[in-house]
């Protein structure tokens, strides 16, 4: 086996409480997962030569700084060996939006190096905590379906969730800094850690609906008011209790009228718009 292609895919925060920030600067939060249908699109060849990395659809994350070396290097060191491979990565996840397509890709590649290289001793069930040192949703996409994360996400608890069928996604065209969003809403903390309640609510219920709540959405409101407008356009449309995802700009709402139409809802030309799907495959070898 000298090539392989991988569904690489993203997902939503139904649920986001910051708990508090801890001393090493990370903040425990407490939050439900739900991977989607919407997914990139990886090829690895194993190659003689460097490895290299082409981007299709989004160029500018050709760089030494893409998570995706991030966790090859991971996994070199986990295996004491480097694997070369020539990897295009075809982009439909939108960047720094929410949907966590940077971990996906770099859970892709750490799930794509295993299979074309054979290393069938190799235990992602097992080590998929420690991925989250390349970054924090990675754990989860080695897992994929519905989970709640604890702890800064790497903690997983897979769950079953009911509710509608169709997701429906908008991005409003610009990119958010996590790093920025979390920086504002550590402002208000007071220092002492909450407890979380996530487990207790899913409890109840398994209603994805009645789950629905992030801490950081009127934070990135207030920095990025395109998310307010993203967010009314999705309540006009007859879309009840529509939400961001992760730090955003990405919002999303459920539908259970499959005659919706997306460009029903493109108000602006930079608006991106989906009907997409919740999902269970995780990473996936097409």
């Amino acid at each position: 086996m000298n090539s392989i292609k991988l569904r690489s895919p993203a997902k939503i925060n139904l649920f986001l409480r910051v708990l508090g920030r801890r001393p090493d600067g990370y903040h425990e939060i407490e939050t439900l997962f739900q991977e989607i249908e919407l997914a990139d699109e990886m090829i690895l060849k194993e190659t003689r030569g460097k490895t290299t990395l082409k981007v299709f659809g989004a160029p500018e994350l050709e760089t030494g700084n893409n998570i995706i070396f991030k966790a090859l290097e991971w996994i070199e060191s986990l295996c004491g060996r480097s694997f070369n491979v020539q990897i295009d990565l075809h982009k439909k996840i939108p960047v720094a939006a929410g949907l966590g397509g940077g971990s996906s890709n770099a859970a892709a590649l750490i799930s794509g190096v295993k299979k074309l290289f054979e290393l069938e001793w190799l235990d992602l069930d097992a080590l998929s905590p420690l991925t989250a040192s390349i970054g924090a949703d990675v754990p989860f996409f080695l897992h994929g379906g519905s989970a709640i994360g604890e702890g800064i996400g790497e903690k997983l608890t897979r769950v079953f969730l009911e509710g509608p069928d169709e997701v429906i996604l908008v991005n409003p065209g610009f990119p958010v800094s996590t790093a920025k969003i979390f920086g504002e809403i550590s402002k208000s903390l007071t220092g002492k850690m909450r407890k979380g309640i996530l487990s207790g609510l899913y409890g109840e219920s398994r209603d994805a609906r009645s789950l629905l709540h992030n801490d950081l959405q009127p934070v990135a409101e207030r920095l990025h008011p395109g998310i307010s407008l993203a967010l009314t356009a999705l309540r006009r449309a007859g879309i009840e209790k529509p939400l961001m995802s992760g730090s955003g700009p990405t919002v999303f709402g459920f539908s259970d009228d499959n005659t919706f139409d997306p460009q029903s809802l493109m108000l602006s030309k930079f608006w991106k718009v989906w009907k997409t799907r919740p999902a269970k495959k995780g990473i996936t070898v097409d």
